[in-house]
């Protein structure tokens, strides 16, 4: 049984939304950049609300220290060298 990953609001340095098209429908990917080469994808989202309900949410996260779990369907993001 995988363990799922919990990510601490103080490890997020930084939140940062990638914009792209999929089958002709904008989508939002929300990735949290954790320091120097460590940015992972947290969520991907078609919905703009439910984008920034999820925003919103890491980003009081962020501010309160509180924690996150990581999502176990997130995506790598082989074509951008992110992982």
């Amino acid at each position: 049984m995988e363990k799922n990953t919990i990510i601490n609001g103080a490890e997020i340095q930084n939140l940062i939304t990638k914009f792209y098209y999929k089958n002709n429908n904008l989508c939002f990917q929300i990735l949290l950049h954790l320091g120097v080469e460590k940015t992972i994808p947290f969520q991907e989202f078609t919905d703009y609300k439910e984008y920034k309900k999820m925003y919103s949410h890491l980003m009081n996260v962020k501010t309160t220290n509180s924690q996150v779990e990581l999502p176990k369907n997130n995506l790598i993001l082989s074509n951008m060298g992110l992982v």
